[in-house]
């Protein structure tokens, strides 16, 4: 019920399909030369802007490293990697206005403790946590599936955009790969280690969401969770989490200001 992305990921066989669309792609551009592969992808997509960081690159987010072989080999850069501790916050897509509202006022505590807000760019929950990260000047980070440049939801171009311009919006893979259903459970591993916490605000009992907080805890991150209505689906998870214990309640702003001003700088 609560595999996280990295059992997802082991699974898939580090989500092949995915990778040999990639592979598939780079070969009919220059046959099967790697440097060559390299060069034909790459020098494009910063001709065009973009920015690629490879593993041993320090602009790195830093937490990438606890994820071992699971972690990405390339990363697909618009904007630039703000440098400070992330707080990573996810939730239903199909969020209620009871979730929008506390989503805000997290994301804006975040800020004010000099975090940078990390999401998955989509509806809902995600997309309420990135806007108001930036409606009070804060810095964020946006994962996205697929390619590079592929921008899903595609009425999202405006939040993007902006989103690079305090910070960063990062693919795994190369131009021209799509996105596949899989291919965002296997992008959430990269959300929960980026973030030093994780705060699950909505979330299905069986979701995107849940699968990014359960991936932080096997990471031996800090997983927070926001209570709702008993009986709600878009509650479910999170009141699950946290009696399963794998989540700690979040009570609010306040009471997330208090945690993190004590809490030491870390990942």
């Amino acid at each position: 019920m609560y595999r996280s992305a990295l059992v997802v990921l082991s699974a898939a066989g580090r989500d092949s399909s995915v990778l040999d669309d990639a592979v598939s792609h780079a070969r009919t551009l220059v046959g099967a030369d790697v440097e060559a592969v390299a060069t034909a992808l790459v020098a494009p997509w910063r001709e065009t802007g973009g920015d690629v960081m490879w593993p041993d690159d320090p602009r790195r987010p830093p937490g990438l490293a606890a994820l071992g072989p699971a972690a990405p080999l390339l990363l697909w850069i618009r904007g630039r990697v703000p440098d400070g501790e992330c707080v990573s916050i996810v939730g239903s897509r199909h969020c209620t206005s009871y979730g929008q509202r506390v989503t805000a006022d997290l994301a804006k505590a975040a800020v004010s403790q000099g975090r940078v807000v990390v999401s998955g760019g989509a509806h809902g929950i995600d997309a309420a946590a990135h806007t108001s990260a930036l409606s009070v000047g804060g810095r964020t980070v946006v994962y996205l599936a697929g390619g590079a440049g592929r921008i899903y939801p595609d009425d999202h171009h405006g939040l993007f955009r902006r989103a690079a311009q305090s910070g960063a919006v990062i693919w795994e893979h190369p131009p021209s790969v799509p996105v596949r259903k899989e291919s965002f459970l296997v992008r959430n591993r990269l959300i929960a280690a980026t973030g030093a916490t994780t705060i699950v605000v909505e979330a299905a009992e069986r979701s995107g969401a849940l699968n990014t907080g359960r991936t932080a805890a096997d990471l031996g991150r800090l997983v927070l969770a926001v209570p709702g209505p008993v009986g709600t689906s878009t509650s479910a998870g999170t009141n699950l989490a946290i009696a399963d214990g794998w989540a700690a309640i979040l009570l609010g702003p306040q009471d997330l200001d208090q945690l993190l001003g004590s809490l030491p700088m870390s990942v």
